[in-house]
């Protein structure tokens, strides 16, 4: 593999770049998938889709975007998504500053393969970690 991967919360990242400044990473998640409501307090994250369909709620706004959409999550607003559709969905993670991909690795593992992992396995302490990295759990996924 070219780039450092992580199957981390059910999905696989890959770290495509990094600075103290940015992170850019690479997103594959499984059809249904969708994290709990949550916000960031460290920074900000915008995704831009590359395959698949996603829907985004983020504060009051409530979007679907297919190949090619952007969502941007600014600073402590709550947000999640969903993957919909059969198959999964692949985007790229805008972080600023860095430090998400360090939660991502205390989640999960390294990926010996670039491909989903086998089984999506969420930490019992989930929120707690958050909390460590910046962050806050703020509801269920979205259904």
């Amino acid at each position: 593999m070219s780039h450092e991967a992580l199957w981390s919360l059910g999905c696989l990242f890959v770290l495509k770049g990094a600075t103290a400044d940015l992170e850019v990473i690479e997103a594959v998640a499984p059809a249904g998938y969708s994290p709990p409501l949550h916000r960031h307090d460290f920074g900000t994250e915008s995704f831009y889709v590359l395959e698949g369909e996603v829907r985004f709620v983020v504060g009051d706004a409530d979007v679907t975007h297919g190949p090619g959409g952007f969502a941007h999550v600014p600073r402590q607003a709550p947000h999640s998504f969903r993957v919909l559709g059969g198959d999964p969905a692949r985007m790229l993670l805008i972080v600023a500053p860095a430090g998400q991909w360090d939660f991502f690795a205390e989640c999960g593992e390294p990926a010996p393969a670039e491909r989903l992992p086998d089984a999506i396995d969420i930490p019992a302490n989930l929120a707690d970690r958050i909390a460590r990295h910046g962050g806050a759990v703020l509801g269920p996924p979205l259904t």
